[in-house]
């Protein structure tokens, strides 16, 4: 029985003590000079800003260290969405201490997300020189700023030396650290430098960090292709297939460049419609839809996929060639005349342009012209790209407009580019037949065609060669053989 005001209890004759009910004290109240960063950081990792704001307004004014309450205070700030604010509070935590390097590459990444790319790479340097040991990120962002300083470069020379400076910094920040940007980063300013193959490496071990990254496989896969390594790129693509059971369209386009080359046109045709309801609005796409009816022989719907490509992407020159290749094989020479005037003024350097505009000007019966065209191409082709094709359809040319002496000069030249070179029966035969018409001493090997069918050797040519542009995504022609 208990009593009220009783320290015990009667339980059937016994006495039992009650414990006593003081059992929680009061919290000590904790010092005014206390350090609460413990509690400050649980709370920002927690990203309860709301409580690390109130605890940073009651601890300001009497906290001892004020520089861990500023940088915090910042990077919640610049969470907000308010730069401004967060880059006055992170200098404010730089001027108490300007020994820490996380308060700079802090503010280093404010003002890059404000836009300030010339402040920011002006605070990354002083952080690269003032800090103690090599830093991934100080690396990391000097490459960025300078990679895009680089693109707006009016200067020629002065955008090669910044290219080739990020490229450095990125190079330095792979070696350093394990940031997965820094390795895609590198991987494209290699792209750019047609150093596909260190291109490859670097996404490779990239891969190390993050072996199911869709995005990095189906870049290396395209880089695969650029190198004409299909099987390999194909493998990569089905890596994707198995863990992601899909493809990008990136990498849907780059298996559809894959079956191109191994002449599955229906199949390449397949990918491509999956890309199409997906996504419609890709220049590239249509290149290749274009190019895989013009193997079909399926010349309008070549046509109109072409023009579509080029109505999406104007500059495009890998359509604009192509599609000149089309309308030659149509027989519809002006039209062709007028897309290779297009993409001669993209890209003046391009022998095998030439060698068409001379063609196509010879069917209009512009002689004088055709003539010029077909110099200039052969001026061009004298370089280190092996171009036989453009010689032989000059000698063709020479030969039928009775320049004899020009026409076995250019022949000759011909058999010294194509030495080694495996092309078809037909066009052996038909050098071999010009070379009896000139009468040449039968010591080489002829190997390519007449005037019509050079024609047609120049639209096999394109339409079986795989052109990767580094300026878009991903665009291929027919045939995989060599990278743009």
């Amino acid at each position: 029985m208990y009593e009220a005001g009783s320290e015990q209890i009667n339980c059937n004759g016994a006495l039992i003590e009650l414990p006593s009910l003081q059992v929680v004290k009061p919290a000590p109240k904790m010092p005014t000079d206390a350090n609460i960063d413990w509690l400050l950081h649980i709370y920002f990792t927690r990203r309860q800003f709301e409580r690390c704001r109130r605890l940073i307004a009651r601890e300001l004014n009497r906290h001892l260290n004020a520089e861990y309450l500023y940088f915090p205070q910042g990077l919640i700030d610049r969470e907000a969405g308010n730069n401004i604010e967060a880059l006055r509070n992170l200098q404010r935590a730089a001027e108490l201490n300007s020994k820490n390097i996380e308060n700079f590459k802090e503010i280093g990444r404010t003002l890059y997300l404000m836009g300030r790319y010339n402040q920011a790479l002006s605070v990354f340097r002083d952080a690269e020189q003032q800090s103690p040991r090599p830093d991934h990120e100080i690396f990391h962002y000097l490459g960025e700023l300078l990679y895009r300083s680089a693109a707006t470069q009016p200067q020629l020379e002065a955008a090669r030396q910044q290219q080739k400076e990020a490229r450095e910094y990125f190079e330095r920040a792979v070696q350093t650290g394990k940031k997965q940007e820094s390795y895609i980063r590198l991987a494209e300013l290699y792209r750019k430098e047609k150093e596909y193959q260190k291109a490859i490496d670097v996404l490779e071990a990239c891969l190390h960090l993050t072996p199911e990254n869709v995005e990095v496989l189906t870049e290396i896969s395209v880089l695969y292709l650029k190198i004409n390594e299909t099987q390999r790129a194909f493998d990569r693509l089905a890596e994707i297939v198995n863990f992601a059971g899909n493809c990008e369209p990136k990498g849907l386009l780059a298996l559809g460049a894959i079956l191109q080359s191994r002449n599955d046109v229906d199949g390449a045709l397949s990918k491509y419609s999956q890309i199409a309801d997906a996504e419609p609005e890709i220049a590239e796409l249509w290149n290749n839809i274009g190019l895989c009816f013009f193997k079909k022989q399926k010349f309008i719907v070549a046509i109109s996929s072409l023009r579509k490509s080029i109505w999406l992407s104007p500059l495009n020159y890998n359509a604009l060639y192509n599609l000149s290749l089309i309308y030659i094989a149509s027989e519809q020479y002006a039209s062709a005349f007028h897309t290779l005037a297009a993409a001669i003024n993209l890209r003046k350097d391009n022998a095998e342009c030439y060698m068409l505009l001379g063609l196509c000007l010879r069917k209009l019966d512009d002689m004088e012209n055709a003539f010029v065209a077909l110099e200039r191409a052969c001026s061009l082709a004298s370089g280190n790209m092996r171009h036989p094709l453009v010689f032989l359809n000059f000698a063709l040319f020479c030969f039928e407009t009775g320049r004899l002496a020009l026409a076995t000069e250019h022949y000759n030249r011909f058999m010294s580019h194509a030495q080694d070179l495996l092309l078809p029966t037909e066009y052996k035969f038909q050098a071999t037949k010009l070379k009896s018409l000139l009468r040449i001493s039968t010591h080489s090997q002829g190997i390519l065609g007449d005037g019509d069918d050079s024609m047609r050797a120049g639209d096999a040519d394109a339409a079986n060669r795989d052109v990767l542009q580094d300026e878009l995504p991903l665009e291929v022609n027919a045939v995989v053989s060599t990278g743009n």
